[in-house]
């Protein structure tokens, strides 16, 4: 077997076919975080001429990631230690000072009340990686966003009408989506210039839950990256046409993603994004989709879990992953970058701040306009 790097072709070729492929580690997330400005190198272990592992390396400032990946089979022992040696030479030879690898390998598989249903053994993996030398997050509950370690996720084999996948959901979801839907109605975008009725409406969500967000470009890129493997929706009402709630939806081979999204909070009621999620659950249906995954959560299953409540009201298992690893490469160079990481954060959130005040003021004067000419 040789470590090699791999072109884009080969690489899509491989992740598209494999069962653990996914979004995070494909040919069109390499291309968005190449204009993201990250150095994205595209590795891969060939037996002969045959790929049998590959991953989406991504680096900044030295400090490489691996999200949800390498793809291969963790079932050969073998192949996952050379596929480790290969990328811990890699890294040492590019001057890499610190490597994290979030292996897409379940742990468990629960209900939504966290009770097991599937369980896994992660104590092989979690041993070969102490053995090269990685240390181990730990079994987390927090929403991880560099690669979530809990996701909620809607299996549809078996269910062959929209009916029958509504009978799955909680009687409240039910409830709520007889009274929205005669309102609602979605609308998908079909130009970029259309992009920020749905960048507002994941704007105010961040900012009421304390999240930065991203700027108008990263969208832009989202589409331009995808292409007709995505789609930008919003629920609108129907008598005015005003945005509800938006999301961002992602098509792999293996899944339908549901990545970013969010709420007008002049809206919230009406109940958006309970509308959107029936509607992609229906969507999947007719386009033969077997698996919607709502994304990340934390693994907390007490009554406080807003995020766990809204999604686990659509019949949704739990996926339980291994999590992260990490390896330091440069310790000194390492723990700088991340004392300068903490100012940057700090100077982002100011601006942020600056940014949503600005933005407030604009509206608070666009109201007062409104009500001067109203009176004319």
């Amino acid at each position: 077997m040789n470590f090699v790097e791999l072109t884009d072709d080969e690489f899509r070729k491989f992740e598209r076919k494999q069962a653990c492929g996914n979004f995070f580690q494909s040919a069109e997330r390499a291309e968005l975080r190449r204009k993201m400005g990250w150095n994205v190198f595209l590795l891969g272990v060939k037996d002969e001429k045959k790929v049998v592992a590959g991953c989406l390396l991504m680096e900044r400032g030295k400090e490489a990631l691996v999200q949800l990946g390498p793809i291969m089979d963790y079932s050969d022992t073998k192949l996952v230690k050379f596929w480790i040696k290969g990328v811990v030479d890699f890294a040492k030879n590019h001057g890499f000072i610190s490597l994290e690898v979030f292996p897409p390998a379940l742990l468990a598989i629960r209900d939504c009340k966290g009770e097991v249903v599937k369980s896994l053994d992660g104590a092989k993996l979690e041993k070969i990686f102490a053995d090269a030398g990685f240390s181990y997050y730990g079994r987390t509950v927090e929403l991880e966003n560099k690669a979530n370690r809990w996701m909620a996720v809607k299996n549809l084999r078996g269910l062959k009408t929209i009916d029958e996948v509504r009978a799955s959901y909680k009687k409240n979801v039910r409830n709520k989506l007889r009274k929205i839907s005669p309102e609602l109605e979605v609308y998908e975008l079909t130009d970029k210039s259309e992009i920020p009725m749905l960048a507002e409406a994941v704007d105010q969500s961040n900012h009421k839950n304390g999240v930065v967000s991203r700027y108008l470009s990263y969208y832009e890129w989202m589409w331009d990256a995808w292409g007709d493997n995505t789609r930008f929706i919003v629920a609108r009402r129907k008598e005015d046409k005003a945005v509800v709630a938006g999301r961002i939806l992602i098509y792999h081979p293996n899944e339908v993603v549901s990545f970013i999204s969010g709420t007008t909070q002049r809206y919230k009621k009406l109940n958006g994004m309970t509308y959107l999620q029936d509607w992609l659950l229906e969507d999947c249906l007719a386009r033969g989709v077997k698996r919607a995954n709502f994304y990340g959560i934390d693994g907390d299953f007490t009554e406080n879990n807003k995020l766990l409540e809204f999604k686990s009201g659509f019949g949704v298992d739990i996926e339980e992953y291994v999590g992260g690893f990490r390896l330091i490469l440069q310790p000194g160079k390492y723990r700088l970058n991340q004392t300068k990481k903490a100012g940057l954060n700090a100077l982002r959130s100011v601006r942020n701040f600056v940014r949503d005040g600005a933005k407030k003021i604009r509206k608070r004067q666009t109201k007062v306009v409104r009500k001067v000419e109203a009176s004319k």
